[in-house]
């Protein structure tokens, strides 16, 4: 009895979970390529919850349990360190933080542990590390009046700001991850007005209205800067510039350092990438490809890739006919 053509025998590829840290990092920035690197390891649900993860292992995949327990070590242990680094680094500089910071370290890896179980892995690891670290600030410090009056307008947009850069990043990240690709202008729009009336009705029904709209309006920008990683936009775009340069007039080939292959959640396109891939085709046809596919991964970049493509596509198309031609001749 032929068992693999009744059932779909998945691959079962444990070498190809990246370690911890590596798998840290994909998770901020390249979630699409960690979304099918883990689907090319074997995981089904790459998103999923820890128990669904464990579900796989039982059926026989080593890698979904690996990736489980890399990344728990990512929330449980990796997570409250970081923070308690980071709290003395800052109490040691004389920042004012109101006690119990190690407690919130601990507390925010066990909410994480919880949105692990209940929502998925990815979101309760990434959401219980970045907690940990915002309320460092956002929290402890204003507490502790380091930015004047604990109700004051300064501490509300502090308050804000850090609520709003923990909801940009995640969202973003998790989105990718477990969709295989980034989350829509839409989706990020919704997400933000979400994040922004959720302080605006907590800190509203209490009456300390001022104090709300500071939160709201600050977590409101802060998100929108997160998720469309402005910032990082600016110095990848420098970066892409530099490096058309040098292949332009030095000859270096330097295509591959575009940031388009190291950042898939980048919504606008980075300036003369469509003339570094141009410029860069005629000696290199293979990584324009490979940087073409990784444009289709990066919501603002994913113009520049299809032309490219499809030129791939038809190019084969006719060596194909030419290779038929050849085989039907005399």
């Amino acid at each position: 009895m032929d068992l693999q053509g009744s059932h779909e025998v998945a691959q079962d590829a444990p070498g190809r979970i990246p370690g911890t840290l590596w798998l840290l990092w994909m998770l901020l920035w390249r979630p699409v390529d960690l979304h099918y690197r883990l689907h090319g390891a074997g995981i089904r649900a790459p998103g999923g919850r820890v128990g669904q993860l464990w579900r796989e292992q039982s059926e026989g995949s080593r890698a979904a349990g690996l990736y489980a327990r890399r990344m728990l070590v990512v929330l449980l242990v990796l997570s409250p360190l970081a923070t308690f680094l980071v709290g003395a680094g800052a109490h040691g500089l004389g920042l004012p933080l109101a006690p119990g910071w190690g407690v919130s370290a601990v507390l925010c890896s066990l909410m994480g542990l919880f949105l692990a179980l209940t929502t998925g892995l990815a979101a309760g690891t990434l959401m219980g590390l970045l907690a940990s670290l915002a309320m460092l600030v956002g929290l402890h410090a204003v507490v502790a009046e380091a930015f004047g009056p604990r109700m004051g307008g300064v501490a509300g947009s502090i308050m804000g700001g850090s609520l709003g850069l923990v909801g940009g990043l995640c969202a973003g990240s998790i989105g990718a991850l477990a969709r295989g690709q980034g989350l829509s202008i839409n989706r990020v729009q919704v997400g933000a007005i979400v994040l922004s009336l959720v302080p605006m009705l907590v800190w509203g029904t209490g009456g300390a209205w001022r104090f709300g709209g500071a939160v709201a309006a600050s977590a409101l920008v802060a998100y929108l800067v997160a998720a469309f990683r402005l910032p990082i936009f600016l110095v990848e775009s420098l970066i892409q510039a530099a490096a058309f340069a040098m292949e332009r007039w030095a000859g270096l080939p330097t295509l591959r350092w575009s940031p388009v292959v190291h950042h898939n959640l980048s919504y606008l396109p980075y300036p003369f990438l469509r003339a570094h891939m141009a410029l860069a085709a005629r000696s290199r046809p293979l990584e324009v490809l490979e940087v073409a596919s990784a444009c289709l991964k990066s919501p603002g970049n994913a113009l520049l890739g299809w032309p490219w493509v499809l030129a791939a596509m038809a190019q084969a198309e006719e060596a194909a006919a030419r290779q038929e031609d050849a085989g039907s001749g005399p």
